[in-house]
């Protein structure tokens, strides 16, 4: 009898023993799963906030007091616009210069916001690039060899754009001129 007691005494322990580590995984099985549930809680949540905060217009950051009128509402909807960007491409200018032929080569992008003036400006580039070369060959190297000349040989450039498209200074017209790159030699 002494020996059937040990031996049912060793089983329970052994069955203990089995429980106790399988009671040990499902805790932290569980406590595993619940962090995972709350960390997808917690991510959600965040991004419930964060879109709630961006599409509310009263939200502390942008909320704005309007102190300079139509002017600052202005700006406002030039920045909410997209820029559309247009290349006219490369251009070799020959220059007279002391007696000699110099060369301004220039690639020229347009930009602005209407879509129906961009298009226009697409649909016109062999007509900007043959006043962009006659606005380019009547230039005095010794100027535009200078930031300033380049900077004055740009806003014509801008003007000549718009007079070719026959837009005017406001409004709907191409908004500024890039230079890409500019060589003189």
């Amino acid at each position: 009898m002494a020996e059937d007691e040990a031996t049912k005494k060793k089983k329970s322990e052994d069955g203990e023993s089995s429980e106790g580590s399988s009671g040990g995984k499902r805790k932290l099985i569980l406590l595993v799963v619940g962090a995972i549930l709350l960390l997808g809680i917690g991510i959600g949540a965040g991004f419930f906030v964060g879109n709630m905060t961006a599409d509310d217009p009263d939200s502390a950051e942008s909320a704005e007091v309007d102190e300079e009128g139509d002017e600052d509402s202005d700006r406002k909807k030039k920045d909410d616009r997209h820029n559309i960007y247009i290349t006219v491409g490369k251009l070799l200018a020959a220059v007279e210069h002391n007696g000699s032929t110099r060369y301004i080569q220039a690639e020229v992008d347009l930009v602005g916001y209407e879509k129906s003036v961009m298009d226009d400006a697409q649909h016109n580039v062999p007509a900007l690039r043959n006043r962009l070369l006659l606005l380019f060959s009547s230039q005095d190297f010794d100027q535009v060899r200078t930031i300033a000349g380049r900077e004055r040989l740009r806003v014509e450039s801008l003007k000549a754009v718009n007079d070719v498209l026959e837009l005017g200074p406001k409004g709907d017209r191409v908004e500024d001129v890039y230079f890409t790159a500019f060589v003189i030699q």
